[in-house]
Parts: C-alpha cells; structure tokens; sequence
C-alpha cells in the first residue's frame, strides 16, 4: 500500500522529479507547490523511480496527478489499489491532452473535462524578448513609451540583499489597489515564496526607476519552459507590466528555453484580456478525469423477469425475509460474511441488514437484488468488486428450499446476461470455498474458468 508524505517547505524533495516535465503544466512546478501547500493538502509517494502527487482541496476528495517517472503503468496500478482500498473515487487532474488520452485508453467508463479558467498561457519565449511582428506592436509601443518616460530605469536580478526592498515593494503594491479577497490571498503567498526563492531555487528580477522598485516577477524554469509565479507592478508607471515582461524572459529565458508559462487567468476578464494580447501559442487545458466503475451504469430500479421468476433491487416490503436469509448460519458460511462481525454481540435490527445493503450500494462497493418466485424473497444475488477495466464479482445464495431447483442457474444467468448487455461488461468473475462443491459446480455450469485457487478458494472468470 503506498504510504505518501505532505508536502511542506520540503517540496524540492520531488524537484528532480518535476524537472522531468515540460513546463506546460504550472501545477507540477516547485513554485506552485511551494505557494498553495496550506490551502491544499499536497502529499507524495514514490515507487519504483516514478512520483505519484495527491491533492485534497477545501472542497474535493482526492485527486492524483498522472505519474511521473519510469514506471508509469506500475505507479497506476498502486493509485488503483490505494483508491479501491480507500473506498474513493479515482480521480486524476491537471492532465495534458496526451496523459488525458491515455488514461481514457486505460480505462473502460472515463469522464474527461476540463476547465477554461485554468487553462495556462503557453507563449514562444523568444517572442517576449522582442515583441517583433505586428500582432505584439502594443506590447512593444508599451514599451517604449515606458523607455520614454524613463529611460535611466534599470533591470536588476534578485540577490539575497534586494529582498528587503522588495518587501516595501509588496507593501506599496498591496496599497495602489483594492485586491479582493483571492487577491489578497495569492499575494500572501507570493510574498512567502519570494522570501524563500533562494532556498526554492527561484529566479527573481526587478525594474528600478530613480533607486525605487517598481515592478518585480519571480519564477523557474522546468525541462524548456519558463514559468512565472509572480508577476507585480505599479500601474503608476505607464508601460511597467509589458517591460517587466519582456526584461524577465531575456534575462532568464536561455537559449534551450522555448517556452513561457504565465499560468492561468482563474476566470478574471481582467486578466484574460492582458494575456490574450500577448497572443498566446497555445493554451495548455489541465483536464480533469474521473474513472467510474461499470457500478454507475446500473440504472435503478433493476427489473429483469425470466421464465420463473424476476429479480430486482432489494425493497421494504422484503426486508424480513432478506433479514431470515442473512441469519440463516448454513447459508452464511458460505457467503464469507458474518454480520456478527460488525454488530459486537448486539443483534440486529428489523431494518439492520436491509440499511446496510443500501449503504453498500450509496458507496458503490457492492449492488444486492432480490430473487423473487411469486412476489416473495427466495434468494439474493449481487455484484461488488467493481474494478476500473469492466470487470466485476458476482455472489449468490438462496434459502435451501430453493436449492437444487435451477433457481440459482436461471437468475445469475440473466443476471451476467444483464451484465453484458446493458452495463457493459467485460469480464465477471466469482469464487467459492473450496468445501463448497455445490457452488464450484453452478459457476462451471455457467460457464466459468477456473483461473487460480489458494488454500481457502476456488477463483473463476468468464470473458464477455
């Protein structure tokens, strides 16, 4: 089982591992970890040389970022097991269109989508450097008027000596405007990260007019893109935004640097005009995927009738005779369930068993239906062990009665039939205690293959 650690101050832990993406993604950055690890709970595991991140927001479950290192397929194996054994959904975000792909290839019941707000803006970087071509001559007039206006300004890279001037630069920022609160957040967080950005391995520069700060950016660069964290400047001073810019790419966008990511615009028109002058190259969605188990396909009320008898979900009107089927002790042992385990010696109530098999299914861990002969309970069937590739479990049992009839035979038959043609499944498997011969010999009798056995089980699986 992965065990994974949260990211605190300690996040250049994974940079090396973060290095080995593009940059296209500003969320698999040092800066970006570093900035929101309070507000999100960021944690890490690594197995076999490859990265798996796990984010948990104020208002989200668990959500994995696709795996980084040589063991990819390895690494989704482990988030599988970890999400089935948390009783989670699996879910992945901040995907590429490629990772998006491959995991829609993955799996058999995907939901891709993603968010326009969050997109990054990808530019060419060597663009920046000059604003040349028509399309960026505001930018580049911008410029100039600035370099008009002031032209003794000067371009400066951070040393560990400015940080204090750029405090007081953050203080008459936070002054020369009305933030909102998301605003007001987003610049606590830049002013931590720049107050560590030489223990981050961060690239910082400012412009200075007449000895005062008046613009600062801070960023990084991953595989062959610059991304900027941190872009600030006093408005006051016509032209400041588009220069801070410019003189941030030529200092640290290097020649093996192709790309700038001046991340998201969160859904501020504001913003989202600012960045779309610069004519971005691209923007980079960061798609959002949840995996479903063939469980979200089953359409309730379940209603399948055969020759003799009709199964359907489990009702109200069943619950004392689902509550005798549960405390019958001979067919019990064999279920490989004793309700005895969570009850703690107290016995259970009239609505106990029927509560607890809709709870099963509220948290899609197993769907119960009844076996009905004339309108009255004489067995149960269910599916559980939902995997994430169509592949599910299938157990049965009825009153003893009922046994011997072909009453089992004719409704799991319809059931896996129901299985294939309206769920969609792949592959049903099943396993029975070995003392168990009755069982053994209706699962061979429907057509199953016996693919494995240990000390305890028979295991079978039969291909849809």
């Amino acid at each position: 089982m992965l065990e994974f650690t949260k990211i605190e101050k300690d996040v250049l832990k994974i940079k090396d591992y973060l290095n080995l993406t593009d940059g296209k993604i500003c969320d698999l950055s040092v800066g970006v970890r570093y900035m929101w690890r309070d507000e999100y709970v960021n944690e890490y595991a690594v197995y076999n040389n490859t990265l798996i991140l796990k984010e948990t927001g104020p208002d989200y479950q668990e959500v994995f970022y696709f795996p980084i290192g040589s063991d990819v397929e390895g690494a989704l194996t482990k988030i599988e097991e970890f999400a089935r054994s948390k009783n989670i959904t699996l879910s992945f975000g901040c995907l590429t269109e490629e990772q998006a792909n491959f995991i829609k290839n993955r799996y058999t019941f995907v939901d891709i989508s993603f968010d326009r707000d969050w997109c990054d803006y990808i530019y060419e970087a060597e663009k920046f450097k000059t604003y040349s071509g028509k399309k960026l001559s505001g930018q580049r007039n911008h410029v100039n008027k600035f370099k008009k206006l002031y032209p003794d300004y000067k371009f400066k890279v951070v040393t560990k000596d400015d940080l204090e001037r750029i405090k007081e630069f953050f203080v008459e920022f936070k002054k020369s405007r009305t933030l909102s609160d998301e605003e007001s957040s987003e610049l606590c967080e830049a002013i931590d990260l720049t107050e560590n950005m030489f223990e981050l391995d961060q690239l910082g520069g400012f412009i200075e007019v007449d000895g005062k700060i008046v613009a600062f950016s801070l960023g990084e660069v991953v595989g062959q893109t610059l991304i900027v964290h941190v872009e600030k400047g006093l408005t006051c001073y016509e032209g400041v935004y588009p220069t801070m810019a410019k003189e941030f790419a030529t200092a640290f966008a290097s020649d093996s640097v192709k790309y700038m990511n001046r991340e998201e615009d969160c859904g501020d028109t504001g913003l989202r005009t600012s960045k779309m002058q610069y004519r971005p190259l691209e923007l980079a969605n960061k798609n959002y995927a949840v995996v479903n188990t063939l469980f979200d396909k089953i359409s309730a009320p379940v209603y399948i009738k055969t020759e003799r008898i009709t199964i359907s979900d489990i009702e109200q009107s069943d619950k004392l005779l689902y509550q005798k089927l549960y405390l019958d002790d001979e067919l019990n042992k064999w279920w490989g369930y004793d309700y005895r385990e969570d009850l703690n010696g107290k016995e259970p109530t009239e609505d106990y068993f029927f509560n607890f098999q809709n709870s099963l299914k509220s948290e899609k861990e197993e769907y119960d239906f009844a076996v009905k002969k004339d309108g009255y309970l004489i067995g149960e069937l269910a599916l559980h062990n939902f995997d994430y590739f169509g592949g599910v479990e299938i157990g049965f049992r009825f009153f003893k009665k009922y046994q011997g009839k072909g009453f089992a035979y004719e409704s799991a038959t319809a059931l896996i039939n129901y299985c294939k043609t309206t769920l969609g499944v792949k592959t049903i498997k099943a396993k029975c205690l070995k003392e168990n011969l009755p069982s053994k010999r209706l699962i061979e009798k429907l057509g199953f293959l016996s693919i494995n056995e240990d000390k305890k089980y028979f295991y079978f699986e039969i291909k849809l």
